[in-house]
């Protein structure tokens, strides 16, 4: 039976012609969810036909305007209509909801996904939205001497962005000891770093936080820098994390000692003394987007003006009136250019290459009122709505990404990738008029070939501004007054932005970390070609857990977020598994961590992002693919799921 939290929505206090506005604004397939939750009435299901999974490129080249989940307007007004009666009822039986079996629960999940879920497939999806309000997450002990033992068993958390911050709390409703060490001066991370003009994550924001602490309250659907932040703070607050955090301190090294067991953790206070705390075992939480990469151009110190990199935007800048350049064309650039074409003198974008971009209306819209409401108010409507934000994103877009073999084309990867390849180019050429300018954006590599990125028409509309000028001439050195370019043209500006990314492929980069027998992280690896067994753990290095490490990053699987409380769950069941039999520490089979990379690796080379005529920065400088999780969310929630003691060794 699914017991039902009514305590998790407010009461519905507005007059039905209210109720019926904002019912028209609502997501339908979730809302035909709440309507079987308030009603108890599975029957309704034959009402309307399953939802589609439509992407915005396929719905902009329908000739009928089509809703979320593929319903006619003529359905959704049908499903608005039998909503409102169903309110109705709901709060003439006091909001008292009919409890549902297990049965119905199946009918609602194969209604959503519009066929019939496998066991493990319907595992998953129930403890990613826990419609039963259980979080099945969380670290709980089989005996009392597990308990006890994790009292004697501190950890050491580096970075208190979304990984770092979920790693603590889990660590705290568990009974762990720990501490975090931020180099920053709040909570964040890269949304914290991050705050050039027009920041904002690319995956709704619904999706993007922990399953269990939803945000009904976000602003935009695609949210700032800044509001994320924010929602990442009041995490760390409401959990009680916060005071275990140690900010504007950092870790320079980490070195497990093989006679205690222990690792020994450096750490550069913010009075700029050293420290060494002891843990049992140590959590990088640093990401991958974390140093940023300033490009290697000759002269670059010399410029007179501002120089910056956009993840280091100097507080309180005012680039109005000025002459600026921006170097790069990847996501931040995506989002700066926009914002700094309304108020610069002139604008010019040193591009390298450009991107795949896909429509998106919604990108810059804020948060209705309806939609609010509706979230906070209409039972179970947030748990679904997440559930179907998160399944658009990863179900019919994985296959688009696989070579085939057959296949021969030298900007498109397979048939399905070639189509797309066709509307996202429609897409691009519906909004230019001039040649020149079109041959310079439309990309001739394969889509996913790199990062795509998503707008609602105002990039390629900046760039056709009378003061932006896009170049695609390579940057052949700096000097005082700008920058020369290789037909040896001089562009004079007064401020150099440089949108170029980070060092991706130097993971846990620059602490040092020493394992078993004094062997160092940095020759084990290389300097950019970090490997990890599930991106978490690595032979040599007991007790050395990795969140977003290597090969975890995900380019068509949905929310990060998603991934990350897959990897802390795996480390939590890490710790559980080390605590319940007594052990001092666990360190990666060689073998098995040498085969499951095998196995990213031979999946990566088969994909548009790992083909060898594309190159990107989810590549390190000898082509392998040392950024991207090549399955589909599905599988690594599988792999992370519960520890194989086979794969460890024990002490």
């Amino acid at each position: 039976m699914t017991i039902h939290l009514e305590a998790s929505v407010e009461p519905i206090v507005e007059g039905e012609q209210e109720i019926a506005a904002m019912l028209k604004e609502l997501n339908p397939p979730a809302l035909i969810m709440s309507i079987v939750h308030m009603s108890g009435d599975a029957s309704v299901l034959t009402r309307w036909p399953s939802p589609k999974i439509i992407d915005v490129v396929e719905a902009s080249s329908q000739s009928v305007e089509l809703l979320e989940g593929g319903y006619t307007k003529e359905q959704g007004e049908s499903i608005c209509e039998y909503a409102l009666e169903v309110i109705r009822d709901y709060r003439a039986n006091d909001c008292k909801l009919p409890q549902l079996n297990d049965e119905v629960m199946d009918q609602l999940l194969d209604f959503m996904c519009g066929h019939h879920l496998d066991d493990e497939y319907r595992a998953f999806i129930r403890e990613e939205i826990a419609l039963d309000g259980i979080d099945q997450r969380g670290l709980r002990f089989d005996s009392e001497a597990g308990r006890q033992r994790a009292t004697q068993f501190p950890v050491v958390i580096i970075g208190a962005g979304m990984g770092g911050v979920l790693a603590a709390i889990r660590l705290r409703q568990a009974g762990v000891p720990f501490i975090v060490i931020e180099k920053n001066s709040a909570v964040g991370g890269t949304w914290f770093e991050n705050h050039y003009p027009g920041c904002r994550v690319d995956v709704p924001g619904h999706s993007y936080s922990y399953s269990f602490e939803p945000n009904h309250d976000w602003e935009c659907y695609y949210p700032l820098a800044e509001d994320i932040r924010a929602y990442f703070d009041s995490c760390a607050d409401r959990y009680g994390v916060k005071s275990h955090i140690r900010f504007n301190s950092e870790v320079v090294q980490a070195s497990f000692d093989d006679n205690s067991q222990r690792w020994q953790v450096q750490v550069k206070n913010s009075d700029g003394q050293l420290e060494t705390l002891e843990a049992c075992a140590v959590i990088s939480a640093v990401g991958q987007l974390n140093r940023p990469k300033l490009p290697d151009i000759p002269g670059r110190d010399s410029f007179a003006g501002p120089l910056f990199h956009s993840a280091a935007w100097p507080d309180g800048v005012s680039l109005e009136g000025k002459r600026v350049a921006v170097i790069g064309s990847g996501a931040s650039a995506f989002q700066i250019i926009p914002e700094l074409a309304k108020t610069a003198a002139s604008l010019k974008l040193f591009q390298r290459s450009p991107v795949w971009m896909f429509p998106n209306p919604v990108y810059h819209d804020k948060v209705s009122t309806a939609q609010r409401w509706a979230l906070k108010k209409l039972p179970y409507y947030s748990k679904w709505y997440r559930f179907w934000l998160f399944y658009v994103s990863i179900e019919g877009v994985y296959d688009k990404t696989l070579v085939d073999e057959n296949w021969h084309s030298e900007n498109s990867v397979s048939q399905s990738n070639d189509d797309m390849r066709k509307l996202l180019s429609a897409w691009i050429e519906s909004q230019l008029s001039d040649p020149a300018l079109l041959e310079k954006v439309l990309p001739d590599y394969p889509p996913f070939g790199k990062r795509i990125l998503q707008d609602n028409g105002t990039y390629l509309a900046a760039l056709q501004r009378d003061n932006v000028e896009l170049l695609t001439e390579g940057i052949e050195r700096i000097d005082a007054r700008g920058l020369v370019t290789t037909d040896g043209s001089l562009h004079e500006v007064d401020v150099i932005v440089c949108a170029t990314g980070f060092h991706a492929d130097r993971f846990l980069f620059p602490m040092r970390v020493t394992g078993r027998q004094g062997i160092e992280l940095s020759d084990q690896w290389g300097e950019n070609n970090g490997r990890a067994f599930l991106g978490m753990t690595v032979p040599n290095f007991p007790n050395l857990f990795c969140i977003y490490g290597p090969n975890t990053n995900l380019v068509v699987a949905g929310s990060i977020a998603h991934n990350a409380e897959s990897q802390v769950n795996y480390i939590l069941r890490c710790i559980k598994l080390l605590l319940e039999n007594n052990y001092a520490a666990m360190d990666c089979r060689q073998a098995v961590h040498d085969q499951y990379n095998q196995r990213v690796d031979e999946i990566n080379a088969g994909t548009a992002w790992g083909s060898p005529a594309v190159s990107n920065w989810y590549k390190n400088d000898q082509g392998r693919v040392t950024a991207n999780l090549p399955f589909r969310i599905i599988d690594y929630w599988r792999m992370t799921k519960e520890p194989n003691p086979e794969d460890y060794h024990f002490n």
